[in-house]
């Protein structure tokens, strides 16, 4: 009775020590460790993919803007940001139901009539359903003022229009060229065409 407890301890170590060792399942692939990434992945067959930064620009696009026949003032660039807009509400049209006018034509001496009417003013009833807002990743053409430290996206849609000029602030990427470049302006390549602005 005083061996059972030992020879149990004997018999589960050598149990342990005859025990096969678990097959790697790579020795055989041609790329081992790609092997040995993918089955040492948390998740296997998953994906990692690096987000997009969203707020960058291209410093090759950066120029000097000829505007109102100077320079020194204004920058132009290519650049992507983040752009949130509004949605638009749904919107209910009555309509309007318009007025009748009729003409009357008499025929010879009277003995005949004819009158026609149509329907003047008369707009349907129509429904525009709501657009939901949003945010945009996309890149744009900025003007960048220097001097008064604004700027404007060309094509950066609010919801009912276009925001205009805005304060470097509101933009990351604005703000990191107006950091980097504005200083420097009287360096920078000159662009040849005057913009209208």
């Amino acid at each position: 009775m005083r061996w059972l407890p030992q020879c149990l301890v004997v018999l589960m170590a050598c149990s342990q020590a005859y025990a096969e060792p678990t097959a790697d399942p790579c020795l055989k692939a041609a790329d081992y460790k790609g092997c040995r990434d993918y089955h040492d992945e948390p998740s296997p067959g998953q994906v990692v993919v690096d987000k997009p930064n969203d707020h960058e620009y291209r410093p090759e696009s950066i120029q000097q803007q000829l505007v109102r026949g100077r320079y020194g003032r204004y920058l132009t660039f290519t650049g992507i940001t983040l752009n949130a807009y509004e949605g638009t509400p749904a919107r209910w049209n009555p309509g309007q139901p318009g007025t009748k006018q009729c003409n009357t034509v008499y025929g010879f001496n009277n003995k005949s009539k004819t009158t026609t009417c149509k329907q003047v003013g008369y707009v349907a009833p129509s429904y525009t359903p709501a657009k939901p807002g949003g945010v945009e990743r996309r890149s744009f053409r900025y003007q960048l003022d220097c001097d008064d430290m604004t700027f404007d996206r060309k094509g950066d849609f609010s919801g009912f229009g276009n925001k205009g000029w805005l304060n470097v602030g509101d933009d990351p990427t604005a703000q990191a060229v107006a950091d980097r470049y504005c200083p420097i302006i009287e360096t920078l390549a000159k662009q040849e065409i005057e913009d209208e602005s």
